[in-house]
């Protein structure tokens, strides 16, 4: 499938984010959400979530994907003291492949992959949380708590690149969607004229969700 390649090339006056020194960058990928299209409901699988479903992970070095997700189905509907949830390191290829029969290729896939530059500061701040979600999670995944979205959002702010929301992250950042409104808006402002957007069209097998 064709990639379309977003640039922002607003200007405007430097601010101290836009100086400071970039010595690396992570990259936010999302899947849409989704479902079968009519004539392929017998061949193409229900989502988790469907057309407001979706995944979104933060790939923090090459190749090397932090993602958010429930560690048994089902998932819990409120949160629990006993955490059914896990972070774990994905390769890009198996976050794309994160829906079953996990086996999906990729350029069926309606995909967005949003590159943000980071300073050395917050590189250490991801990887030093990833780190410890990693060894042990601090929230359970539930339908009405932290899912992959509001995870994905959390880190990112504690690292601080977004204003963080604490305990109300949860439902200011409900779904992949409304993380990827954020940063779409951003990366098409002044503010994020460093950022790369590069936008994938799916399978006409499904019907997928849009930004608009």
């Amino acid at each position: 499938m064709v990639a379309l390649l977003l640039t922002a090339l607003l200007t405007g006056s430097p601010n101290v984010a836009a100086i400071a020194p970039r010595e690396d960058s992570i990259r936010v990928l999302f899947i849409y959400g989704s479902y079968p299209a009519n004539g392929y409901k017998k061949t193409e699988r229900k989502w988790f979530g469907g057309i407001h479903g979706g995944h979104v992970a933060l790939e923090i070095a090459p190749d090397s994907v932090l993602s958010f997700r429930s560690a048994k189905h089902p998932c819990h509907v409120f949160p629990q003291k006993r955490h059914n949830s896990i972070w774990e390191i994905k390769t890009v290829h198996g976050m794309w492949e994160s829906f079953p029969p996990h086996n999906y290729n990729e350029n069926d896939l309606n995909r967005a992959v949003i590159t943000i530059p980071v300073t050395a500061e917050q590189k250490k701040k991801i990887d030093s949380m990833a780190n410890v979600y990693l060894k042990k999670t601090p929230y359970d995944y539930a339908v009405a708590g932290m899912r992959c979205a509001s995870a994905s959002y959390d880190i990112m702010a504690k690292a601080g690149l977004f204003k963080e929301y604490g305990s109300s992250t949860w439902w200011k950042i409900i779904m992949p969607r409304d993380l990827r409104t954020i940063l779409l808006k951003k990366a098409r402002s002044a503010d994020g004229k460093d950022w790369r957007v590069t936008l994938y069209t799916g399978s006409k097998r499904r019907v997928w969700e849009n930004d608009h």
